[in-house]
């Protein structure tokens, strides 16, 4: 397996569970020379959540970059099925130009988890996104605007792992993007209205 270069880029914006983010992120099963974690501190919500992701990306030491909710965690194997799931697409599609990979997720609160057909933000080349960054003036769908800018884009790719659940995204009540139990197809609907199923590979 090609082990690529990732950083878990988390924009720390609220103290509560930040703990439980970051320690998901330390276990992972991935060779620990070819990740580490960034964590912009935006508790003072100095930064748009763009902004701050924006400035993730010029700082990230690898060449990929996984972006984290601060109040999110993931499976202990999630960096090593993404990658290995970009592998497995580059072996039936070798000239794709793959500038991200995400699965669906997880969402939990503090009763239930329900896996849904929902992406989060997924892992991006950091190159893509010096050239293509996120959205600074937006307060939310920072990640869904960026998705369907992509789709415009007639040489790059955007993959879906389809049988990979193992983002667990916090569901609150102050959730910007909103409560995923009541609009859980949401976000997921308006990116395959651009992209359409021949663009997602599972």
């Amino acid at each position: 397996m090609d082990f690529r270069g990732i950083t878990i880029g988390i924009l720390n914006s609220r103290d509560k569970w930040i703990d439980e983010c970051i320690s998901s992120a330390t276990r992972q099963y991935y060779p620990p020379e070819f990740y580490d974690i960034h964590v912009e501190a935006n508790l003072e919500k100095q930064m748009t959540i763009g902004a701050g992701y924006n400035k993730i990306v010029r700082e990230a030491k690898y060449d990929w970059i996984f972006f984290l909710g601060d109040d999110d965690m993931i499976t202990r194997t999630y960096l090593f099925n993404l990658n290995a799931f970009i592998d497995g697409v580059k072996e039936q599609h070798p000239d794709a130009d793959i500038v991200s990979a995400t699965t669906y997720l997880t969402v939990i609160d503090s009763t239930k988890r329900l896996g849904i057909d929902v992406a989060p933000q997924g892992m991006w080349r950091k190159d893509f996104l010096l050239k293509n960054p996120f959205d600074e003036t937006l307060e939310r769908y920072v990640d869904t605007d960026l998705f369907n800018r992509v789709n415009e884009m007639e040489d790059n790719m955007i993959i879906l792992d389809k049988t990979n659940h193992g983002y667990f995204y916090r569901q609150h009540d102050n959730n910007i993007s909103a409560n995923k139990f009541e609009a859980k197809t949401q976000i997921l609907d308006m990116i395959e209205e651009k992209f359409g199923r021949n663009r997602l590979y599972a």
